[in-house]
């Protein structure tokens, strides 16, 4: 739906010293050329928009991150040709407040950091010399301006495009709300008609009273001109978004489908008195109908259509929310390469380009503002909100991709009262009516749309607060299996839901699991992080969302792991619920979903990122493991070096393989058998650790207290889970895993992150009261790492989404001696006291062993608490 001006500026104008011709209906951006610095700091620094302030400081080790004003500036030289018309600044987005001075005067504001705003500075700007332009923005907290709180990273900055806008003082309008200024509807649409109604607002900033005519030109998907539609209008002076309006019936329509996005154009221009074009404006908009039903689902022009896609946050490794438009447009591919037809745009506005590119793949999406966990009980942040919804659906009102306008995610989730608090029922009440107001506001915007309220899995305060009688649709955020009890605890929460609201349309509206694509599990445990533990989750929630029929949609939580900075765990500061990475990597769950969603026939290996693997070898020589393949063709063949292992039939969108690994290279091709020669393959370096280490033993590397390995991708290490120790062997004596406590049971591996590292898992499991760790090895030099870390904070807080997950941390003092054959490397080792909490201790201890001692032996002597030990690496050196 971008606005297509009647001439376009190239953008190797936007230097930082600038002369722009000024030209009636231009709109170019002003991305390059800014200075910028934080408002704590003197140093200015070069910029390019799109910019945030943290792309650093949200992965560091200091908790926190810079949330405060940030100061913009640049200089632009307007040419005389400026004189006599109207110059707007634009913005996408700026998060969260943001005011622009222009030549020391203050040109206006804008609050919240998920919508587009303009800017007149018209009465502000020198003609024919330099301008400077100062842009503050700031995303410090603030009671009144949603969100308060969420599980994301408040990024700040001028993280989307800036533009400079020139239009003749009669023009389309961009003061409503920063909208198109041309709206499109279509209230009446089958397969034989369709009624589109055009809504047109011009604006006369001269001083005199004037006349302007305007034409519509409706035009069909392949570019057949259907008709023209006519208007005159008289604008009084110094008015704005006045209304033009105009119906036409477009016969036999092609309808737009996930499958045929087919998409029409309505040109409009604006003619001054003399003829004289002033402005032109072209929306692209899309027929079609769709409904909600409580017992059947989604329908989308009469026929039956499941909804099943991701949710998905503006996010990218290294950037935070500075990306560009090829980042945005590339993510809506992946979604619709993985078969998806549905896009929760969550839990904001994003850049046009998301639904400018869903319109034109097929994608459709619900869209939200960002009240998120909680409300603040004042006029000034419902108004907030309230300006909020009107911008969002003003400004992506002709995207037929749309078809839900949602608010309020998990809004009890964190209230601020206890249940048995007397503010409890009130707040509930006030969190009903400010519902009910964004409610009656988006039936009043746009009554050809409906309404969703995500909430999460606890019924009780919804039903207190009677929420579910506000949308027209109710969205459920479950979790079962991750943050609490068991896969099939989510059936078990619709039914009890359905019972009770038998005629209210459901969408899930999030679900997921975190997995890092390093941590793998032979024996997968709930909070482990493994992949083959998302496997299982997913694979389980897929079978549910396709077999209940009145489940209309699902959106998987989340398209791409994003950054949620007060997180631990794997990978700290990270949410790892996307099917593909923060660099966009897909995960065995994004195969997993092509497998069974797209019509694309492919065939794909797990795991192939996976390059790296070690594991225990049997007396043949070979590790036998389990290998997915996934794909949508009825067989796959798999072979190893040159070796058949048979053919499978897939089931569940994947079939299974027994792959014997050997030591060394292992070259693991997949083909489909059905004459498509459809193929992947990848080549796996595997470690093979016998029980006995003989001749030919180069390096053991075992994590204690695990039972899952790890691979460090850089250095070429996989980390398997130690043994116990048996004779003539390698292992540990004594202890158990030292895992930690929860509300509901015990966490596979710590949730503290690591300072100085981005290898959290070797360090987040350990083993207590552990004696020794031993390998018998044939006499040689071999170099011995022994790894710790102290698992515990100073401060922890409990964070809502973990749903009462989070680990119960005790207090502990342990230290005690370390001797490896026999030398000391630690007479009284206190990890704390040697490196800190939170920190990685690693030493590395060289050790000859003899003909008359064949093994190397770390002994842990107790004096004060438990013995520790998280990791050992030994290496044959000579």
């Amino acid at each position: 739906m971008m606005r297509l001006k009647l001439k376009n500026l190239i953008a190797a104008l936007c230097l930082t010293f600038m002369t722009v011709p000024a030209v009636a209906g231009t709109k170019f951006s002003i991305n390059s050329g800014w200075q910028f610095r934080k408002a704590d700091d003197t140093r200015w620094t070069a910029v390019t928009l799109p910019h945030t302030w943290n792309a650093g400081d949200d992965m560091d080790d200091i908790p926190g991150y810079y949330r405060g004003k940030g100061i913009y500036k640049r200089t632009l030289h307007i040419d005389e040709e400026a004189a006599g018309k109207q110059v707007y600044l634009f913005f996408d987005g700026a998060n969260q407040e943001t005011t622009i001075c222009v030549n020391g005067h203050d040109a206006g504001s804008h609050r919240g950091g998920y919508t587009r705003f303009a800017v007149d500075i018209t009465p502000y700007v020198k003609v024919g010399a330099d301008n400077e332009l100062q842009l503050t923005v700031d995303n410090s907290y603030n009671k009144n301006i949603p969100p308060l709180s969420a599980d994301f990273t408040f990024f700040g900055g001028v993280y989307r495009s800036a533009y400079l806008v020139y239009e003749d003082k009669v023009h389309i309008s961009m003061t409503d709300h920063a909208s198109n200024g041309v709206y499109v509807s279509t209230p009446k649409v089958d397969s034989k008609s369709a009624e589109v109604r055009l809504r047109i607002l011009l604006n006369n900033k001269d001083t005199r009273q004037r006349t302007a005519t305007w034409e519509s030109t409706l035009t069909a998907p392949d570019g057949e001109v259907l008709t023209t539609l006519k208007g005159r209008m008289r604008l009084k002076p110094g008015t704005e978004n006045n209304a033009a309006a105009a119906t036409v019936t477009v016969r036999q329509p092609e309808l737009w489908t996930p499958d045929e996005p087919n998409l029409y154009n309505v040109r409009t221009v604006v003619r001054d008195e003399q003829g004289n074009v002033v402005d032109e404006s072209t929306e692209t908009f899309g027929l079609r109908w769709f409904r909600f039903d409580a017992d059947k689902g989604f329908f989308l022009n009469g026929k039956h259509l499941k909804l099943i896609g991701t949710n998905r946050h503006q996010d990218y490794l290294g950037r935070g929310w500075a990306i560009g438009d090829a980042y945005h447009i590339n993510d809506v591919r992946l979604l619709k390469a993985m078969g998806g037809n549905f896009l929760r745009v969550s839990h904001y506005p994003q850049d046009p380009a998301i639904l400018e590119e869903c319109d034109r793949v097929g994608i459709l999406a619900s869209v939200e503002i960002p009240v998120v966990n909680a409300v603040t009980e004042s006029e000034e942040f419902l108004g907030n909100c309230l300006t909020m919804q009107e911008e969002m659906i003003k400004q992506n009102f002709n995207h037929p991709s749309v078809i839900i306008w949602a608010y309020m995610n998990e809004v009890l989730l964190v209230p601020p009262y206890k249940e048995n608090d007397e503010r409890y029922m009130p707040y509930l009440q006030e969190v009903h009516r400010q519902a009910q107001a964004i409610e009656n506001l988006t039936r009043k915007l746009d009554p050809y749309r409906w309404t969703m309220i995500p909430f999460n899995n606890n019924q009780k305060p919804y039903e207190l607060a009677r929420l579910h009688e506000v949308p027209m649709i109710v969205g459920w955020n479950i979790y079962a299996g991750w943050y609490s009890g068991r896969f099939a605890d989510l059936e078990d929460f619709l039914e009890e839901y359905r019972s009770k609201h038998p005629d209210k349309p459901t969408i899930m509206s999030e679900y997921g699991a975190d997995c890092d694509p390093r941590v793998h599990s032979g024996d997968p445990k709930r909070f482990d992080y493994s992949m083959e533990y998302a496997d299982l989750y997913h694979e389980h929630y897929l079978r549910a969302i396709l077999s209940l029929p009145y489940l209309a949609g699902a959106n998987l939580w989340n398209l791409n792991d994003f950054s949620s900075e007060a997180r631990g765990y794997a990978v700290p500061h990270v949410n790892l619920k996307g099917v593909v990475t923060r660099d966009r990597h897909p995960k065995n769950t994004y195969w997993l979903y092509k497998a069974h969603l797209s019509k694309e026939p492919f065939v794909k290996i797990a795991s192939t990122n996976w390059i790296t693997r070690s594991g225990r070898i049997n007396a043949e020589g070979t590790a036998p493991a389990e290998v997915k393949v996934y794909s949508n063709c009825p067989e796959v063949e798999a072979w190893l070096n040159g070796k058949s292992l048979g053919r499978k039939a897939v089931s569940g969108g994947y079939a299974r393989f027994t792959v014997p690994f050997v030591n060394g290279v292992n070259r693991l091709s997949a083909y489909s058998t059905d004459g498509r020669n459809l193929a992947d393959a990848v080549e796996i370096n595997f470690n093979g650790i016998p029980d006995k280490l003989g001749r030919d033993f180069t390096s053991l590397n075992v994590l204690l207290g695990s039972n899952r390995s790890f691979t460090d991708p850089d250095g070429r290490v996989c980390w398997i889970p130690a043994k116990k120790y048996t004779e003539g062997s390698w292992g540990y004596v004594g202890g158990e895993p030292n895992m930690p406590k929860t509300w509901a049971g015990v966490l596979p591996a710590s949730d503290v992150p690591l300072i100085g590292t981005d290898l959290d898992p070797l360090y987040q499991t350990q083993m207590k009261d552990i004696s020794s760790f031993r390998a018998d090895v044939l006499p040689g030099r071999y170099a011995v790492t022994l790894i710790w870390a102290d698992l515990t904070k100073e401060k922890y807080e409990k964070l809502a989404y973990n749903l009462g997950s989070d680990a119960i941390h005790e207090e502990s003092e342990n230290s005690f001696g370390v001797h490896v054959n026999g030398q000391t490397v630690f007479k009284d080792l206190d990890i704390r006291r040697e490196v800190g909490r939170q920190t990685p201790l690693e030493v590395k201890v060289y050790v000859d062993v003899t003909p008359g001692h064949p093994h190397i032996d770390i002994q842990l002597t107790p004096h004060k608490g438990s013995t520790l030990l998280n990791a050992v690496r030994i290496v044959k050196v000579k």
